[in-house]
């Protein structure tokens, strides 16, 4: 639930950035364009140290699906490349740099095969596999997909309640 949480924070905020209705980017405008607003360096600047500062919270929770299963896992590792990715377009527009955005933003033959759009591409496809997997596990669908269980890989930390209550 944390997770939906998170992430219906982050794209909720994200989009609220790219909203024009809110002249977040014409207040970057002497003239108070929002196309000219858009394309100074400050704005850029600021929404590229916002998906740093993001990558950062969602690399943190990366670390903690280690302990879940790889679908998760990958999430949280595509999402965390894809958002410093997307934070240097950014940057590149800010300094105007259009080429180097462009390829940083969308998969084409001449840019880098994983862009920022191409890992999004993948989490939400992850994503939908796991959702799928999660409400067939709820419906007690007789589908047992694979999801790369990891928690074998570490010790087991569960204590019997019996026994959290005596060290209580």
């Amino acid at each position: 639930m944390m997770v939906q949480s998170l992430f219906a924070v982050f794209w909720l905020s994200f989009g609220l950035l790219q909203l024009p209705t809110l002249g977040l980017a014409a207040a970057y405008s002497p003239t108070g364009n929002a196309a000219e607003g858009a394309l100074s360096q400050e704005y850029n600047s600021v929404i590229g140290l916002y998906l740093i500062v993001w990558g950062f919270a969602l690399f943190t929770f990366w670390i903690f699906t280690l302990k879940t299963n790889s679908v998760f896992a990958g999430i949280f590792l595509f999402v965390t490349i894809a958002a410093w990715v997307l934070a240097g377009a950014y940057f590149n527009v800010g300094s105007g740099n259009y080429v180097l955005a462009v390829k940083l933003q969308k998969a084409s033959r001449t840019s880098l095969p994983l862009t920022g759009g191409a890992l999004l591409f993948i989490v939400a496809a992850l994503g939908w596999y796991m959702t799928f997997v999660i409400m067939a596990a709820e419906m007690r669908l007789p589908v047992n997909l694979p999801v790369g269980d990891l928690s074998h890989f570490w010790p087991s930390t569960d204590i019997p309640l019996s026994e959290a209550e005596k060290q209580a």
